[in-house]
């Protein structure tokens, strides 16, 4: 047998070193599993620190053809709300009084109505007349409530005085997105409308609400029937990707409906 020198083998001794420094043994499966998990956690923490949710003024992302997102893709919930209406109620009790915040009665209607006319925010009754909650009261159910012009509101107002639009207006948080601001939303783009028209994915923030915080928007349909179809119509969709400053969309800024 032929020896090796004493130098040699040293030299050997420390490149084998070195190999294992630099290509460390696998962990166990569970160990890597738990690893993985680790790092998806902590990529998902540094992501939630450095994405500002107020975007719509300081835009993270890039702008690209149709705005800025303001969520990484799929970030926003979509949720619906519609008017109650006083027929859908028709054969129960009118067992519920209701008020103005000067303490005028309004009339007495369906407990189950009030309800839906406290959640939604809007409704219509069957004499053709258009309420909206008008704050905390301190009469009948503890909602107050006001007619508004029907002519100039005939599906009810919106945040700051502002016309509720069918399939344009969505309520928001306004900490994040600003009342006015034209929105698109590329997964409403090309969906069939109860009207029989096709929507442009142009939306906006015309409305607020108790249950719409932080990355929500509440779409404005008019009806549960409509609701139902536009349902059935997104296969599912139930998180979006609102985007701001779409050239697209701009026409909704000047108050224009197409």
């Amino acid at each position: 047998m032929r020896w090796l020198p004493p130098t040699t083998i040293v030299v050997i001794i420390i490149a084998l070193a070195g190999r294992v420094d630099a290509q460390p043994l696998s962990p166990p499966p569970n160990q890597q599993s738990r690893q993985a998990e680790s790092t998806v956690e902590s990529k998902v923490e540094i992501y939630e620190a450095d994405v500002k949710l107020d975007t719509a003024i300081n835009p993270t992302y890039e702008k690209g053809c149709c705005g800025y997102p303001l969520s990484e893709p799929h970030g926003f919930a979509l949720r619906f709300y519609w008017l109650a209406i006083e027929e859908r109620y028709w054969g129960e009790a009118h067992d519920t009084e209701i008020y103005t915040p000067r303490g005028m009665p309004l009339g007495r209607f369906p407990a189950k109505f009030v309800r839906a006319l406290q959640m939604e925010g809007s409704g219509i009754l069957e004499d053709g007349r258009v309420l909206n909650v008008a704050g905390r009261c301190r009469y009948g159910s503890g909602t107050c409530f006001e007619a508004v012009d029907v002519n100039n509101y005939p599906f009810g107002r919106g945040a700051g005085r502002r016309h509720l639009v069918p399939f344009k207006s969505v309520a928001v948080d306004r900490r994040l997105i600003a009342l006015g601001e034209p929105l698109y939303i590329p997964e409403l783009d090309g969906l069939p409308l109860p009207d029989g028209s096709t929507h442009d994915g142009c939306v906006r923030a015309d409305d607020v609400g108790g249950n719409i915080k932080q990355r929500k928007l509440d779409f404005f349909v008019i009806r549960w029937e409509f609701f139902r179809i536009l349902l059935t119509n997104l296969y599912g969709v139930t998180f979006v990707t609102p985007r701001v400053e779409s050239p697209h969309c701009q026409y909704l800024r000047q108050g224009v409906i197409n």
